[in-house]
């Protein structure tokens, strides 16, 4: 079988240790590639120091060697005033001479980076990860393009003209945008999250205990009891302010309860206020962004995992914790319903309302937990499963017809 060259191109840095949700879909893709595949990967360095910007570097990530050239320096912790989306694309421009893509497949998260390579001679394979049509009207977004919805539908209906396959991670996404471009129909296609299993891993409940008492005991929180955790970003998405609300409400009921939160964002000077104000301070901690494996350690360590979020797509914070045995409980967002498919395995919160968000987590931590009946919803979810088929759609289908100008398009 001849050999297909793909890169991924996202600003995201393969080389650092943050990762976030689009972060582990991207590693997931490069890991699972077929052996035929040769992987490249075009993004952002976190360190240019080590992976200096505008030169091809040979890397191994999730134990695959791959070249890695990033376009831009960037720190992913943090925000500037001009969307990074914006600068990624402008910095391929730059350097669009030094990355070969004709007759290769170009894998983006974001429509925007496939601007430089409008007209090109190269398969283009498109994954949101929302749902953009609702999403950018949404109050709490903090993507700038909800501050331009209709030109960025402009510059969308413009590009996903020449996108061979667009994937999306919300299924109700799928019609709607079915039906705002009638020619791509065909094209547009439901994929779900998943969750690796050589990463992600539920212990032995004799192995958590001591891992709890491992990560917990540093936190000197002022009592002991049952463990929630909240993992994402302090932004308006997330609402991390709703969330410890609803742990105010909560600890006025269960005084045992503490609350770990792991991530950061433009609203951590907020959630620190609230924190302080509230008298919350002894049974909260803030982490920062941790490490992917680490994130994983809370989840085997922890009694529920919280989220608060106004949308989503579908989380990959949500699978892994449910493939660790951790029951969650969250607001009806995104694909949330097709992973909290019953009590066994979280709540479903209907209303996004501190009384609500706190009675579904007190309802969870009141009831048995069920290890196997979490693992058990997020069974097909696991990354061999959904990226095997994916890559059966996509590379083999694409290796046999190689004629040139040949696109996933005509692929069966």
């Amino acid at each position: 079988m001849s050999r297909i060259q793909v890169i991924q191109i996202h600003p995201y840095d393969p080389t650092s240790s943050y990762v976030g949700g689009i972060g582990t879909y991207i590693r997931g893709i490069i890991k699972h590639s077929p052996e035929e595949c040769e992987v490249s990967y075009v993004g952002v360095s976190s360190n240019p120091a080590r992976y200096p910007v505008g030169r091809w570097h040979n890397i191994e990530v999730e134990g695959r060697k791959l070249r890695f050239f990033p376009v831009l320096s960037a720190d992913l912790r943090r925000r500037k005033p001009i969307p990074l989306s914006l600068r990624f694309t402008l910095a391929l421009l730059r350097y669009r001479a030094c990355i070969q893509h004709d007759n290769t497949v170009l894998i983006f998260h974001r429509i925007e980076p496939s601007l430089p390579f409008f007209g090109r001679d190269c398969a283009r394979i498109l994954f949101l990860h929302g749902h953009n049509g609702k999403d950018f009207y949404n109050p709490q977004s903090e993507v700038k393009w909800s501050y331009f919805p209709r030109l960025y539908f402009l510059l969308e209906k413009r590009l996903i003209a020449k996108i061979e396959r667009v994937f999306i991670v919300r299924s109700d996404a799928i019609p709607d945008y079915q039906s705002l471009y009638p020619r791509l129909h065909d094209r547009i296609h439901f994929i779900p999250t998943w969750v690796d299993d050589d990463n992600a891993a539920s212990l032995p409940e004799t192995e958590q205990a001591g891992l709890r008492t491992q990560l917990v005991q540093p936190l000197q929180f002022a009592s002991t009891g049952k463990l929630l955790l909240f993992v994402g970003r302090f932004v308006s998405q997330k609402d991390p302010l709703l969330l410890l609300r609803a742990f105010q409400r909560l600890r006025q009921r269960r005084p045992d309860v503490n609350l770990v939160m792991i991530g950061s964002g433009e609203l951590e000077g907020e959630v620190r206020q609230f924190i302080a104000a509230q008298g919350l301070s002894a049974a909260v901690r803030i982490l920062g962004p941790q490490p992917h494996q680490h994130i994983l350690r809370w989840m085997n360590a922890a009694d529920c995992l919280c989220m608060s979020s106004a949308f989503e797509g579908m989380p990959v914070v949500m699978v892994e914790a449910l493939h660790c045995g951790l029951p969650v409980v969250s607001t009806k967002v995104g694909e949330a319903a097709r992973l909290i498919g019953n009590e066994q395995v979280g709540r479903l919160v209907e209303e996004a309302t501190p009384a609500a968000l706190s009675l579904g987590i007190e309802q969870v931590l009141a009831q048995a937990r069920d290890r196997d009946a979490c693992r058990r919803q997020v069974s097909p979810y696991r990354a061999a499963n959904v990226l095997q088929a994916l890559n059966v759609h996509l590379y083999r289908n694409q290796a046999a017809t190689p004629k040139r100008g040949s696109g996933l398009a005509d692929a069966s």
